[in-house]
């Protein structure tokens, strides 16, 4: 008599295409990462008109993120080499997202500065992760594709940013 794990297996069926889904969810992933990043520079106007923000203040707030960014894409590699990709990318959404409601919450300077440091470590994950995906589930003759259609959330994320948030 087989194991239950073993029954249960031999029935399940393959999900026909899972790459290319898998490929889609990070381009989902990709969009929305750059609908986060492009939020802040959509609302500056009315965040420094708020919060009387200069430029070097505005500057300071993108800096922060850009640090924890190109920190976190060396630290989160490392993570994502240690948890694989489906762990480590699923921690990084909901880091981000966590970490993206909690904006609501402060009111000044230091503490938008904060966020953005944090959002910046979060959304570091999400390039180590794809290309990790591709490196191991896309044959070698199809990878271009698939880093194109990851790496088009890009622009699509930076196009739909401007309708959605003002």
């Amino acid at each position: 008599m087989p194991a239950p794990a073993q029954t249960f297996l031999s029935k399940t069926r393959p999900i026909p295409h899972l790459r290319w889904w898998i490929a889609g969810l990070l381009f989902a992933s990709t969009v929305i990462n750059y609908i986060d990043r492009q939020t802040l520079a959509l609302l500056a106007p009315f965040l420094s008109e708020t919060y009387h923000w200069t430029h070097a203040d505005y500057a300071n707030l993108l800096i922060s993120f850009r640090v924890a960014y190109a920190i976190g894409q060396t630290v989160c590699g490392r993570l994502i080499d240690r948890v694989g990709t489906r762990r480590g990318l699923s921690l990084s959404v909901f880091w981000y997202s966590i970490v993206s409601m909690a904006a609501s919450l402060v009111r000044g300077f230091y503490g938008f500065a904060v966020i953005r440091f944090l959002l910046g470590a979060g959304e570091a994950v999400v390039y180590p992760a794809s290309n990790q995906f591709v490196a191991r589930w896309i044959p070698a003759q199809e990878r271009g594709l698939a880093n194109g259609w990851i790496f088009a959330g890009v622009g699509a994320g930076a196009g739909l940013s401007p309708p959605l948030i003002t």
